[in-house]
Order: C-alpha cells, then structure tokens, then sequence
C-alpha cells in the first residue's frame, strides 16, 4: 500500500483514491459476488461499499492492512444487504464442495432446482451467523482462495490461527445446519401429530445429551 497516496486519498483528493483502488476494485466486487451470487446484487453492494470506502477513508487508522479493511467494509455491505433484503441470493460454493454444503446440480425448474436454491440461502444465513473472524477466515480461504499465509497477513495473525479458525468455521456451519433440520423436521412433526401423539413423543434432544 502505498501511504502517501492513501494520505492524499484521505484529504478528499479523488484521483489519488482512484489510483488506491485500483488493485483492490476487484477484491470489492468479488467479495461482493461471493456473499450474494447475483450480478445485480453484487453489483448494488459493490457500489455501495466502495462509497462507503470513500467516506470513511479518515477512520482508517494503520492499524490494520487496508485491504482486510477494504474488505471487511464489502463484507459487511453484503451482509447488512441480505438481511434487510431477505433476498433469494447465494454464494459461490463450489470451493466448499467437498465439506458437503453443495447439493446436486439439478435440472431448470426441476424441485431439486428449488431444494437447491434452499441450501444457498440457508448457508448464506448461517454464514452470517458466524462469529466476524471466523467468517473472514473462511471467506479468504475457501472462496477468495487465499493461502493460510496470505489470510494471516491480511487479518494480523498467524497461519495457525486462521486453520483453527477456518475448521471452527466448518464445524460452526454444520451445527447450524443440524439444528436447523433439527428444528425443521419437529415442527414437521408437531404440525401432524395429535396432543395425545406430541406428549408420547420422545425428547430427542434429552437423548443426545444422555447418550455417551
């Protein structure tokens, strides 16, 4: 980064903060891309974030590396984007394929095409359930395709720190998954099952917390 033009940038000089984004532009718009999966959306977000960015220049202080700052600004664009739109976007997941968060690829206008944009919301809504550094170690690494290396410099760490936080990532994603199937299928339940049904039924989760 380049300090002196990020200086000039700060005192409102709008060359100076195009010449700054200029490496950094497409980290914006692909972060944006990762978080909804809809051109317009991210487009929206991306503009958004980057006068957002252009605002705010003089809180930065040095005490980070301006691009996690410049993402972390496009990351909580798209956020704030999804959970006041409530809109049917998803995420890129093919890099998280091989955790089992990628259902079938279904044929247009099949159920399994509408099963499947389910599974993207409903990881798109967790992930933005996950603790702030825990989400950034995960969306570096597994859909910007940073190195641990590289993650760790952006975010101020070490390369162990973000492994540990990536896998407490995962394992975070799949307790909401299992909880909500949890949820979804005794409520399934309850809707069809009589009072007399609902009071006989076994605690489930009494079992699990007795089981060894």
């Amino acid at each position: 980064m380049n300090e002196l033009l990020l200086k000039k940038a700060q005192s409102g000089d709008p060359e100076a903060f195009e010449a700054l984004m200029q490496d950094l532009e497409p980290l914006v718009w692909r972060v944006c891309w990762h978080y909804t999966g809809d051109r317009e959306n991210a487009s929206d977000c991306g503009q958004e974030a980057m006068i957002k960015i252009w605002r705010s220049l003089d809180s930065f202080r040095f005490d980070c590396a301006f691009e996690t700052w410049v993402y972390r600004i496009a990351a909580n664009c798209c956020l704030d984007f999804l959970r006041k739109a409530k809109r049917n976007a998803h995420l890129s997941l093919e890099p998280l394929a091989e955790e089992g968060f990628d259902p079938p690829d279904p044929a247009p206008g099949t159920e399994e095409q509408v099963l499947r944009k389910d599974e993207h919301a409903r990881l798109r809504e967790a992930l933005s359930r996950l603790p702030e550094e825990q989400r950034d170690a995960l969306v570096l690494t597994q859909l910007e395709g940073k190195s641990y290396e590289e993650a760790a410099q952006l975010l101020s760490t070490s390369e162990g720190t973000i492994k540990s936080r990536v896998n407490r990532a995962r394992n975070r994603l799949r307790e909401l998954f299992d909880r909500d199937e949890e949820l979804s299928l005794r409520s399934g339940v309850q809707r069809n099952e009589s009072p007399s049904e609902a009071k006989s039924r076994p605690d489930v989760s009494q079992e699990r917390r007795e089981s060894p």
